[in-house]
């Protein structure tokens, strides 16, 4: 299975402002991207973020072993969203550096937990992480009735420039 995500680079623009916003406690932020997907006959999930969904201060957990920590009015605010909406939801927060980001321990840990929570109120969608760098990102997708997510393979933004991506 091949995983597309393309987005703008108007909304790319602004979740990267959003996210390097300083926090009053956590180090750094975290959101949500709001999906449309469609598959192709060819066995390709293509993920298109047309929105974002930022984290209230108020929703961050006080954790110092991590950079941030959602709280679980985070979460419930995001899942309720994709229970009113036929959306897919993303986890997204930023690495502060040029380049391909990764996931580091914790975020693959962390992302394993919730992510498929999103299935209780969206089951037939997939649902992921992202993880955003100052000019790049990398991104994992859960898939319905699959164990293990797959990595996003290509990224394009839309824009000008137009720029594509692969992992």
């Amino acid at each position: 299975m091949k995983i597309e995500m393309r987005t703008t680079l108007g909304l790319l623009k602004h979740v990267r402002m959003d996210l390097a916003r300083p926090h009053p406690f956590a180090f750094e932020r975290v959101g949500f991207l709001i999906c449309k997907v469609a598959e192709t006959k060819r066995h390709t999930i293509h993920v298109f973020p047309y929105d974002y969904l930022e984290i209230e201060d108020d929703d961050y957990l006080k954790d110092v072993s991590v950079g941030a920590m959602m709280g679980p009015d985070a979460i419930r605010k995001a899942l309720q969203f994709a229970y009113r909406n036929p959306v897919a939801m993303f986890h997204v927060h930023m690495h502060d550096h040029h380049g391909q980001p990764s996931f580091s321990n914790i975020d693959l840990r962390e992302t394993n937990a919730f992510v498929p929570d999103f299935w209780n109120v969206r089951p037939t969608l997939p649902h992921g992480a992202v993880v955003l760098s100052r000019d790049s990102m990398t991104g994992l997708c859960w898939i319905p009735k699959r164990q293990k997510p797959c990595q996003i393979s290509n990224f394009s933004i839309i824009g000008f420039p137009t720029t594509f991506i692969r992992a």
